[in-house]
């Protein structure tokens, strides 16, 4: 499934601008899990040898999952 089909999966649930605002604090969430990780002692190494991650999709999964959880 691709990041449009999700949104739009998100959008029928809450409505768009809930969708909106739950895929954006998720993101956020992404980012700073993230920059979290790798600020961990032990990890300064990994910087610039670490997988890209595509933080928006992984947002989406996030939120879609736990919109579906609910019902």
């Amino acid at each position: 499934m691709d990041k449009a089909e999700m949104m739009k999966k998100i959008v029928a649930k809450v409505g768009k601008d809930k969708a909106i605002d739950l895929v954006i604090q998720a993101y956020n969430t992404e980012l700073l899990s993230t920059m979290l990780n790798r600020m961990e002692e032990g990890r300064s190494k990994m910087i610039g040898q670490y997988k890209r991650r595509d933080h928006l999709e992984d947002a989406l999964h996030r939120v879609l999952d736990v919109c579906e959880l609910a019902g």
